[in-house]
Formats: C-alpha cells, structure tokens, sequence
C-alpha cells in the first residue's frame, strides 16, 4: 500500500474520532497532513483538560501509561487523541514522547472469497450512505465544477477511479465528503480492505447526521402545532389536537399545578375531580415531550420502549433503571460521547425541577442544539447560563439498537 493512503487512515482517525456532524477543514488532504508523534502519559494520574491551562475544565484524569496522538501544541501544552472521542489538553512535563501504532500495511488483495466477502459488506454501506446522505451531503454536484470534488465525481462517473482517488485526497474543506470518495474510489480499484476502513471511520458521523434527521422529523409535528407546555402533561399530538379542537384549554404552570390539582405533600390527586379536570386540559411537559419522542422512535425502529407504561419524572429519567449516565462527572456539556438522541437533564436543586432535552447536535458555529418544551416545543441553543444546572448526560437504553435501525 502506497505511503500517501498510510496517512490518509492516520488522519482520518484523528479528524472522526471528535465525532463531530460537521466536515472539519481540510485534514484529509494528503498535502496538509503533518507528521504522526505518539504521545503518552508519564505521571500518576494526570487531568486532560478542555484548553492549554489549569483554568480549564477536566474531561477526564488518566494513569500512566496512556497513549494518544498529538494534535497540536500551545504554550507547553499538548493537544492529545486519546481515542474512544476523548480529545484534550495536557501539561508538557506530565507526557513523554512514544512511537505512535503504525497503520497496518495492506497490498491489493486477490480475488478470495475474504475479499469478496468485504467487497459485499462495502457495497452494502455504500448503498446505506448514498440512499440516506445522497441528495445533499454526498451529493458532489453541489460543488462548482472546478472544486476537486466535483471533478473527482466526475471522473469516478467516466471509471477513472485512479484520477478521481487523486483529487479527492487533494480536496480540502470537506472532509468527510472528500474521504467518501476516496473509499468509494479504493473499492473501485480492488482495494477493498482500504475502503472498509475509511467506511468504518465515517460510519459513527454518518449515522449521528442521520439520525438527527430522524429525531427532528419526530418532534416537527410537535414544533410546527405548536403544543404548548403543561406542567404534569403527557399528550401525544393527536391528544392534544383533538382537545384543541373541541375548545378545551391549553397550558398549565408549576404553581396552579400544585395549588389546584396535585398535593405536594403526598404527590396525590386532591379529588376525582380535580383529576378529570386536569385531564381535559391540553398540553405536555419537558419530560412528557422528550419520553413521547423516544416511545415513536422506539416503535419506528422496532425495539421495545424501556418505561413499560405512563412516563417517568426528569429525576426518574437519572435513574440507571431506564438510562445509563453518558461520561459521568464531565462539565460542562456535552460530554465527548454524547450522541443526538441522548438525554441532556438539568436539576434546578431540592424543592425545584428539573429540565429534561434531546440532544440535537451542534450547529455551525458549534453551539449545543436541544429539542425541550419552553413555553412550546422547540429546537433551541442550549444557553451558557444553564451549564451551572447540568445534571449529566444519559442514554435511554436500548437507544444504540434503535439508532442502528432507524439509520440502516
């Protein structure tokens, strides 16, 4: 295998493994690559923070020993991949240099039924991707004919996978696309492990965009009514259309919750009638809205919802009986294996509420984008403000098997 695809894998492991929805530069054009050093941990125990300073935050503290990849370094700190997404700073003097693990050599195979079977599995994401991403991100007829993706689609279309391999390993500003190509290009021209492993590195990017999608097209019905915020609420939108339409009223807050309907002492209903009253009225509440996203998405994907009946609190939604903490214990958010579906609670304190979110993604300007009930159902900038109240992070179970299908 040639030196220049070598660097290819090298650098696409360090650009995916932020996993980051966004393409990110050029870093996957061969030109630009820099030279691989190894780093690992030389102390006890030492903080990998989120900048070059101990007035950063800790992502996470590692033993002795731990390897990684430097990215970058600023005024004697070191940028370091440590793999599995956890990507940070640390001192200089608390790492030592080491001899990074080389990308596997691999000639052009022979026809066996090992290659061929690859060969099979490729096809398969390749028609994954392109059914899913095809119209928009990996369609290269939005580049301008002279950007060297649009020319690489080109001549990939004429079977010119050589000079189509070449301009995408030259292209720059599109990553993700640009690595696309070149698997495509590679399994073209019989390097079908090479392929694979450039599919493998895109596969966790693909399906977060993906399944982002999905997510929002749940909750679109919800934001485009708009359903309105009722505190103790759990309609789905067909409820709450048909109240709407037969006059009922919209909407209720914490305190008339609690002063007409609810004892807070004994979390009962005050009377049957106070119950059939609450019932009439439309709406849902943050965790009612972030539950009902999950029960159509579960449904659509065929897995069982975890929550056998009802609904749960925001404080129920922290329980491990139906969620597993995502990094517990880093802040601010989000956390570097968060991925869109995954919960993001907020715990105002004792005595206050707490907050429950779908985690969106990110936009382009890297802001956390939530889905949550406000005064409606809305997709919104996490503000900066509420980093003071996160609670974590947390992961229905069952969601990875729902995202594998839903994105299949």
């Amino acid at each position: 295998m040639d030196k220049k695809f070598i660097r290819i894998l090298l650098i696409c492991a360090l650009v995916l493994s932020t996993g980051s929805l966004m393409a990110q530069g050029d870093l996957f054009a061969v030109n630009t690559a820099a030279a691989v050093v190894g780093l690992e941990i030389s102390k006890d125990w030492v903080n990998v923070r989120t900048g070059p300073g101990t007035d950063n935050a800790i992502l996470k503290t590692l033993p002795r020993g731990t390897a990684g990849v430097k990215l970058e370094e600023k005024n004697g700190w070191y940028k370091i991949d440590f793999g599995k997404g956890l990507v940070g700073w640390v001192r200089g003097d608390l790492v030592a240099q080491t001899t990074p693990t080389p990308a596997p050599v691999v000639t052009t195979t022979p026809a066996t039924s090992e290659n061929t079977s690859v060969a099979a599995a490729n096809a398969k994401q390749f028609a994954r991707w392109d059914r899913h991403l095809g119209r928009d991100l990996l369609n290269y007829d939005k580049f301008p004919w002279y950007w060297r993706l649009n020319r690489a689609s080109n001549a990939y279309k004429k079977g010119n996978y050589e000079k189509a391999y070449e301009l995408a390993c030259k292209a720059s500003g599109n990553a993700i696309e640009a690595a696309y190509m070149q698997a495509k290009c590679l399994d073209k021209m019989g390097r079908h492990a090479d392929a694979a492993r450039l599919l493998k590195m895109l596969e966790k990017n693909f399906e977060d965009i993906v399944f982002s999608r999905k997510i929002q097209a749940l909750a679109d019905p919800y934001i485009k009514e708009p359903i309105v915020f009722k505190f103790g609420g759990f309609d789905d939108i067909d409820a709450y259309r048909k109240k709407k339409a037969t006059g009922n009223r919209l909407g209720l807050e914490s305190a008339e919750y609690y002063e007409k309907y609810v004892d807070i002492n004994t979390w009962k209903w005050k009377s049957t009638a106070a119950y059939k009253d609450f019932e009439k009225i439309g709406g849902i509440d943050c965790s009612g809205f972030v539950q009902m996203i999950q029960k159509d998405a579960y449904k659509q994907a065929g897995v069982q919802y975890p929550i056998g009946s009802g609904r749960t609190s925001t404080s129920g939604l922290w329980s491990e009986k139906h969620t597993k903490s995502i990094n517990p214990g880093v802040k601010p958010p989000p956390p570097p294996d968060i991925r869109p579906g995954d919960m993001i609670l907020l715990d105002y304190g004792h005595n206050r509420y707490g907050h429950s979110m779908i985690y969106k993604g990110r936009d382009a300007q890297g802001n956390i984008l939530v889905m949550q009930m406000g005064d409606t159902a809305e997709v919104n900038i996490l503000p900066a403000h509420k980093y003071e109240f996160y609670k974590g992070t947390y992961r229905m179970n069952g969601m990875d098997q729902v995202r594998k299908a839903m994105t299949a």
